[in-house]
């Protein structure tokens, strides 16, 4: 297995093929980011480029891989210049901080140019006031790029333009704008106000690339690109199973869809077997991040720092009305506050039904703010990828934990013992305290309060018959879990919308993730849902484990009858409806049903008899009436045949089949006129049956009109 480097905290320190090789979802935005520079120093068409998103999002990643595809490039070799800044440039205060940062950039990446050309004329301006310096350095910078272009690299833009202040920032796009030299690729953490107000210099200045969090399926591709890359085969082999799917979807949950923490967890998901492989690296990622979102509280009112706080203890989202309740802050108050945390990139909102939802944007800084208050105690998100990694018996077995519900083979040994999960040694005090607040967790049934708000608004939006909205709840419900529920509720909306193919694969997913599901309604509905599409083998089959959960299950069984009478097994259909029969005898369809399949095994006096028992408990079914009917026409009763048609089409008078089948008993009792007209009828509400044209022609035929029964 290759020992390839692989940087949680700072990309720009990887080599080029390894950025390139675990690249995920961001190819389009990389090529377009590299066209535009090349434009950039091609042309006179000059591009300003920001990226967005939080800290751990992957720009750097980005910035860094654009950064080698254009150093490559021969063809720029002699127009380009590039000046990266460091990541955290402190110590710029004005403009010409700016620029020596610039300067300092060309020296680190062109060492021989820059003192062959620059390092004495840089070297003498400190002897000048700040106004000669900053003057003269912006010359040296326009004469040292000369006719070439310089790809400004700037990351944490928001905090050079504070650092800037108004007046450096006026100056910057002063220089900028009389200078054709400059181009720009920039990041930042969230929109600020330098680039996103009006009155502001750089206001509509940039084009602006908002990163989105990694979905679960961009999480299973980069882990599987770092498998691949340092040649781990058992690694790549596991995440494509369902389990190490299931353990990245448990990352992905917790940690809101950040890459770096992906990266971290990365050699933690197959071989689960000590926490310090876990606790150090995440540990370390936070203890470098610390400072910063300690100095980002510092910039907050006392209010917002007690929002913070709380999103921070609360572990996910929360509505308005709560956060109020839990600060003891005037519900207005809270919301005026939180719109201003928002636009700062404090937190995001989400709106559920009737209320706003708010949470931390950036889930490394509720971590970093987490374990800074916890003091040495367990780290909640690593508590809580063991709680839903882990069931609660197998957190038994590794605590070794005696069970009281446990069967007598195994009370004889006292302890579990499980696929070699065997119970952690006496010796290993921080593993047995995380396993310990896990199975605590999970006893106190914790869960993510948001998830009850989708399940309740879905039933709110199907009360209301809006199922549009309540697959948009169901869709959200699959992309913050993915559970079992989760993928059944949103097939189950698709199924209200008449998607079924749709509906059919999230089914699917919802079998594979829990192919034991315990409820017996649930594989009704997929029985049901199957039986639509006419996969009646598949339906079988859930039916058959429906009954299994749940004998009396009358739909069910009723259902069953139904399929197994579409596909011809007339004797076990016959048994599905002797056993509905068992549970309730006043059940009218199911002698319909049972007169039908009689019918298809010819044994048509058991079967009338069924029809009578139909009609006796349902006088005005029409569909119990025609069926009567077909079954005494069988029997060549034709006057008490024609009788039933009758009732079933005074019950009825738009079923085209009543109405055919009609005009076939008419024809039997050579009233051919009145036949014609009842096969007319049934051809005008169906106009496609092949048996009532060919049955009308026969009747025509009768009345000797052949060029119409040709017809």
């Amino acid at each position: 297995m290759k020992n390839t480097f692989i940087s949680r905290f700072t990309p720009s320190l990887m080599s080029p093929e390894t950025l390139e090789a675990i690249l995920v979802e961001r190819h389009a935005l990389a090529e377009r980011l590299v066209e535009l520079i090349r434009v950039s120093a091609l042309t006179d068409n000059k591009h300003f480029q920001l990226l967005i998103g939080p800290r751990g999002i992957g720009k750097t990643h980005l910035v860094s891989l654009i950064y080698h595809r254009v150093v490559k490039m021969e063809d720029l070799r002699d127009k380009l210049l590039i000046a990266w800044l460091q990541e955290e440039e402190w110590g710029i205060a004005s403009f010409l901080d700016l620029l020596r940062g610039i300067f300092r950039a060309i020296a680190k990446e062109y060492p021989l140019e820059y003192e062959a050309e620059l390092d004495d004329d840089i070297e003498k301006l400190y002897d000048l006031s700040p106004e000669q310096a900053e003057f003269k350095a912006a010359e040296l910078l326009r004469d040292f790029v000369g006719k070439r272009v310089l790809l400004l690299i700037v990351e944490n833009l928001e905090d050079v333009f504070s650092g800037l202040g108004d007046f450096g920032q006026k100056q910057l796009r002063a220089y900028i704008q009389n200078n054709s030299f400059l181009t720009i690729l920039a990041t930042s953490q969230s929109l600020f106000d330098g680039v996103k107000l009006s009155n502001h210099p750089f206001y509509d200045f940039f084009d602006l690339h908002e990163l989105d969090e990694f979905k679960l399926d961009d999480a299973v591709a980069l882990l599987n690109h770092i498998a691949n890359l340092e040649g781990n085969s058992d690694l790549a082999s596991f995440i494509q199973s369902p389990t190490g799917r299931d353990r990245i979807k448990v990352v992905h949950y917790l940690s809101g869809g950040s890459p770096r923490v992906y990266i971290v967890f990365s050699a933690f998901l197959m071989t689960p077997e000590s926490l310090d492989k876990l606790v150090e690296p995440f540990m370390e990622m936070l203890d470098s991040l610390t400072p910063y979102y300690q100095d980002r509280m510092k910039y907050l009112s006392n209010q917002q720092r007690k929002i913070v706080d709380f999103l921070c203890d609360r572990g996910g989202a929360a509505p308005v009305k709560e956060i109020a309740k839990r600060c003891f802050i005037e519900q207005r108050t809270v919301s005026s506050q939180l719109k201003d945390l928002r636009d700062k990139g404090y937190v995001k909102t989400e709106e559920i039904g009737r209320e706003s939802w708010y949470e931390l944007r950036e889930p490394l800084m509720r971590f970093c703010l987490e374990v800074k208050k916890q003091r040495n105690k367990p780290i909640r998100l690593i508590v809580d990828f063991i709680r839903v990694w882990y069931t609660r018996k197998e957190l038994q077995q590794r605590l070794g934990l005696r069970m009281a519900d446990v069967d007598m083979a195994e009370k004889e040994s006292h302890f579990l013992y499980w696929q070699g999960l065997k119970p952690i040694p006496p010796d290993a005090v921080m593993e047995r305290e995380y396993y310990t607040r896990a199975l605590e967790a999970i006893e106190r049934n914790e869960e993510d309060p948001r998830l009850k708000a989708y399940f309740d608004e879905i039933k709110y939006c199907i009360e209301q018959k809006d199922h549009v909205s309540a697959l948009a709840y169901a869709e959200k419900l699959v992309a913050s879990r993915g559970d079992f529920q989760d993928w059944l509720v949103n097939g189950l909306c698709l199924i209200s919308l008449e998607r079924y193919d749709e509906a059919l694969e999230c089914l699917g997913k919802a079998i594979t993730i829990d192919s034991n599901y315990d409820d017996a309604r649930v594989w009704h509905i997929l029985g049901d849902v199957y039986y639509e599409r006419e996969r009646y083998e598949e339906a079988l089959e859930f039916y058959d484990r429906a009954l299994k959960l749940d004998s009396k299950d009358q739909g069910a069984w009723a259902m069953r009858g139904y399929l197994l009478n579409n596909i011809k097994h007339y004797q076990e259909a016959l048994i599905s409806c002797d056993m509905l029969i068992g549970l309730d005898a006043n059940f009218q369809p199911v002698w319909v049903l049972r007169g039908i399949v009689l019918n298809n095994l010819e044994r048509y006096e058991q079967a009338l008899e069924s029809f009578d028992r139909a009609i006796e408990l349902g006088e005005n079914d029409p569909w119990a009436w025609a069926r009567r009917g077909d079954m005494l026409n069988n029997l060549e009763r034709y006057e008490e045949a024609l009788e039933s048609f009758n009732r079933a089409i005074e019950l009825g008078e738009n079923d085209p089949w009543a109405w055919a089948r009609r005009g076939h008993i008419l024809n039997n009792l050579e009233r051919y006129e009145e036949a014609l007209e009842s096969f007319d009828r049934a051809l005008k509400l169906d106009e496609n049956d092949p048996w009532a044209w060919a049955r009308r022609g026969h009747i025509l035929n009768n009345l000797e009109r052949y060029e119409e029964a040709l017809e």
